[in-house]
Formats: C-alpha cells, structure tokens, sequence
C-alpha cells in the first residue's frame, strides 16, 4: 500500500446511526451517503495521520482477523467515489479494485465478506430530493 494519508471529508456534514449504519448528510453539496460499519470505521479514521496500512489496525478491533488490506483499499476507493475523501489517495485503476474484491471474496466467501466485512457506501437521494420522489409517486398512483 501506499504510504498516503486520507482525509476525510466532514465539513458541514451531519452523521447519525441508522440501522447500525452511519448516515452522512452535506446539506450544502446535497451529499447523502450510507455507510456500513466497517466503511464507517474508515471513513472516520481518515484524519492525515493515518496510512492505509494504519487504517488496517483500525479496522482490527471491530473485524479482528478479516481486518486486511484489502477491505480498506475497497473501502477507499467507495469513499474516494463517493466524495467523502478529500484528499491523500486516489482511487485505483478498475482492475485493481477488481483484485482486491476477489482475493477477499476467495478468503471469506461471498456470504462472509458481503455480510459481515465487505466496506459498502451507498449514495442516496437528498432528503428533500426523496420526499419530492415520495410525493410525486404518490400523485402518480392517482
């Protein structure tokens, strides 16, 4: 790994649990983004001190031995498209990315990694961008 240092962004953003996930609201952007646990972990240890390899300790008291290499590049990559590090990585070519799924995959299997490991960042609709979706399906039922 790389000895860069990312910074995550939190400028402006709103964080609550929901679900055992973090959600990330920039009302400013109009940024939303779910993050599951170990994604969350990442993403809050990206503070510039920290390397990759750094990042891998802090994942270990929550993951213990699943905590790798691997799950932190997938996790930096989903933050970096997502928008939520600034700076100190840059996002691996595709076939790197696609490497590290599948070495995770083969040493947990897909209901392993998915269920419990695999870092996911979802982006999702603005909140006021979703109640206008809501309400136009719901006149649309009309």
């Amino acid at each position: 790994m790389s000895g860069d240092r990312p910074i995550a962004l939190t400028d402006s953003f709103v964080t609550e649990e929901v679900d055992g996930d973090l959600v990330v609201r920039d009302a400013e952007h109009g940024l939303t983004c779910r993050l599951n646990p170990s994604a969350a972990v990442v993403w809050k240890a990206c503070d510039g001190t920290r390397t990759p390899n750094d990042l891998v300790d802090a994942l270990t008291p929550q993951l213990g031995p699943h905590a790798d290499e691997d799950l932190v590049l997938i996790a930096l990559d989903d933050l970096v498209e997502h928008g939520l590090i600034t700076s100190g990585y840059d996002r691996r070519k595709p076939s790197a990315a696609r490497l590290s799924r599948r070495r995770l995959l083969r040493r947990f299997g897909l209901a392993g990694a998915t269920a419990i490991t695999l870092p996911i960042v979802y982006g999702t609709a603005p909140p006021a961008l979703a109640d206008s979706v809501d309400a136009h399906a719901a006149l649309a039922d009309f």
